[in-house]
């Protein structure tokens, strides 16, 4: 398993072992392919080693909305959902991606020895998770597109650590994430731009003040 931030805090021989307590089966997907649909018999982990992946579902209005989006590191799976059974979520491979699927009753529960190297893991994934959760819901508190797309792109610097980042989503899936019609979406985006608050070459946006 590639994931970014537990490489900052264990060796190459830890993640060996950690990929060895944990045993999982790795799996990949084409653009376009669901790569699994969060139901509740489902009792596996997916994360997520390279490519790009969407957490979807679909509205009473057949409209598609973007709940959450994976990269590298990032896991995924009914367990971090709501408890519901009438809306259907599934995850969406947006690029080629190479997924590691593990046991979640193996993931939560740390191997005989107790290891640090899994605890670690788990607590990563906790965090993770909450932190994208409230990010999202931060986002679509804001009360206007403005704010919306403020707030976004600023949690977007703050990932990357620079006023100058490339947003992780076309713009076409940016409109479902924020929950707002395209159209109205670039022509704020156009505002921002001519009153010099951002500066965007397609998908590079910077912020200007």
């Amino acid at each position: 398993m590639n994931l970014i931030p537990i490489e900052k805090k264990l060796s190459n021989a830890e993640l060996m072992g950690l990929k060895e307590c944990l045993n999982p089966s790795e799996r990949e997907y084409k653009r376009g392919e669901i790569i699994t649909i969060c139901s509740p018999e489902d009792d596996t982990i997916g994360i997520i080693t390279s490519g790009t992946a969407y957490l979807l579902t679909i509205n009473t209005e057949e409209q598609r909305r973007i709940i959450d989006y994976y990269g590298r590191g990032c896991a995924f799976g009914k367990h971090f959902l709501p408890d519901t059974d009438d809306k259907l979520f599934y995850v969406y491979a947006k690029t080629k991606c190479t997924v590691d699927f593990v046991k979640y009753k193996k993931l939560i529960s740390c191997c005989r020895n107790n290891c640090e190297k899994h605890i670690i893991l788990i607590d990563h994934f906790m965090m993770q998770t909450a932190r994208k959760s409230l990010t999202h819901i931060d986002i679509l508190s804001q009360r206007t597109l403005r704010s919306k797309l403020l707030s976004f792109f600023e949690y977007a610097g703050l990932e990357q650590e620079s006023k100058s980042f490339v947003i992780p989503l076309p713009f076409s899936d940016l409109a479902d994430y924020l929950g707002v019609d395209r159209s109205a979406m670039m022509r704020e985006i156009k505002k921002l731009n001519e009153e010099g608050v951002i500066k965007n070459d397609k998908r590079r946006v910077t912020l200007l003040l």
